[in-house]
């Protein structure tokens, strides 16, 4: 049995106290390896999504890089000079950031990472816990799931194969997870990976939201549709395709609404 963990706005006004946050997807299709163009798209998302009220935005696996398993090596980030750019943004809307970069570690081959950005905190990372096949040959695995708190909310993220496993999405929400994030690159499978998002919505009673590129990268044609489920595992909103787009979640307690914005094709 599922509890739903949300309280009813009735309840929170009780309290006085009601949860808002709005939650977005970044979608668009990377340059081969190249941070500096990468992060131009970062930044022109980032400053839509500020005008748009939004607080935390997700974009999709290794999006400062692209999806280059290859290259993975000579780009992994060793230090948070290249996320300066970044963390003046997060300083400057009050809003928290979540990129994919390939991450240097101390032993062994660069992790899959993800990069939380927050306004005047310190950065953290996650390192993706289960790995695509042939991924193994150029990156290490993670061995904790992640879970933070904004905006009073306890927000979980996945990377792409993360949310294959049910049991990533099981011990996120055991860590006390009421949102899942996912960062993804979803080409051929995009129908059974936004599949098991949607039903993880659903079993759980916990939003959820993809952000996937909407151009090629790695040798993967991925195919846009950035989304968002509700409670229910109802579609509240998708990208389309081809285009450099917004996923926009709003969500508080009682209640979850979506929106998309598309700022280019």
């Amino acid at each position: 049995m599922v509890t739903e963990k949300f309280k009813t706005s009735e309840e929170r006004g009780m309290e006085g106290i009601e949860r808002r946050i709005r939650i977005a997807a970044g979608q668009f299709a990377p340059v081969r390896g190249c941070i500096d163009d990468n992060m131009r798209y970062h930044e022109m998302l980032i400053t839509s999504a500020a005008s748009a009220g939004v607080n935390l935005i997700i974009f999709p696996e290794l999006s400062l890089t692209g999806y280059e398993p290859e290259m993975a090596e000579g780009l992994a980030l060793a230090d948070e000079i290249r996320l300066r750019p970044l963390q003046v943004l997060s300083d400057r809307y009050d809003m928290t950031i979540i990129v994919g970069v390939p991450l240097r570690v101390k032993e062994g081959k660069p992790a899959i990472g993800a990069c939380v950005i927050s306004a005047k905190r310190s950065v953290s990372y996650y390192r993706k816990m289960h790995l695509h096949p042939g991924e193994s040959d150029y990156f290490s695995a993670g061995d904790t799931e992640c879970v933070f708190k904004e905006r009073g909310f306890n927000v979980g993220v996945a990377i792409c194969a993360d949310a294959g496993q049910p049991v990533h999405a099981e011990r996120t929400v055991q860590r006390g997870a009421e949102v899942y994030l996912n960062s993804v690159l979803s080409a051929g499978g995009f129908d059974k990976d936004s599949g098991q998002l949607q039903n993880y919505a659903r079993l759980y009673a916990m939003p959820t939201l993809m952000a996937n590129y909407s151009g090629p990268s790695g040798g993967w044609k991925p195919v846009g549709k950035s989304a968002a489920w509700n409670a229910k595992g109802e579609l509240i909103a998708q990208a389309p395709e081809n285009s450099v787009a917004l996923v926009i979640m709003d969500l508080q307690d009682g209640g979850c609404t979506g929106q998309v914005i598309c700022l280019s094709k």
